[in-house]
This record gives structure tokens, sequence and C-alpha cells, in this order.
């Protein structure tokens, strides 16, 4: 059985999006970021990493920088943590199984 991302993230962190909007923020290259670049990047709604941004928030992952752009956005920034790095790590694999170019996760 192969898990799909939405699945695989529920199952890890009770959202069907949290990894998608995990691993995007691991790609921010300085670490800051905003919603609507999550959102773009990820295709998800603004409504739906909002609610992604608080409760990564409340885990103190997350905060914002006090920054706000021309067009009045809010600017965030990641807390250095592994847990950016597994997250993506996870993204990259369950990629290559969606992709075919793993096929057994037990014998890599």
């Amino acid at each position: 059985m192969t898990l799909q991302h939405g699945e695989l993230s529920k199952n890890l962190f009770g959202s069907t999006h949290m990894l998608a909007v995990m691993a995007e923020v691991d790609r921010s290259v300085d670490g800051q970021f905003s919603a609507p670049q999550v959102s773009a990047s990820t295709g998800l709604p603004a409504s739906t990493v909002h609610s992604l941004f608080m409760r990564l928030r409340r885990a103190e992952l997350i905060r914002r920088t006090g920054e706000v752009t021309a067009e009045r956005i809010a600017i965030y920034e990641r807390r250095p943590s592994p847990v950016w790095g597994a997250a993506s790590a996870i993204a990259t694999e369950a990629d290559a199984v969606q992709a075919g170019t793993v096929k057994d996760l037990w014998n890599q």
C-alpha cells in the first residue's frame, strides 16, 4: 500500500495539507515567507494556509516578524528546528514513491 501525500500528511500531522505547507516553508531560502507565497506555491486556498499557519504558530514553529509588505501582507519566519528538514524529506520521499522512482520503502 502506498499512501498519497494527503493521506500521509493526515496520518502524521492530523491535517491533509500540513506536509505540503511545512515542506514549502522549509524551502524558503531565508526562512521568511508569507501566506500568499505558500498558497501560490502549494495551490491551497489562502484560508487553508492561514489555518495551518495558526497551528504552526501555536506550536511555536513559526512567528510573525512584525514586517508587512506594501500590500499589507504579513511576513512570517520559521524557527530553526529539525522538523522542517524532516517534513521536506518525507515530502520528497512521497514524491518519489508517487513517481515510481522508489518502489520499496523498506529496502532502499
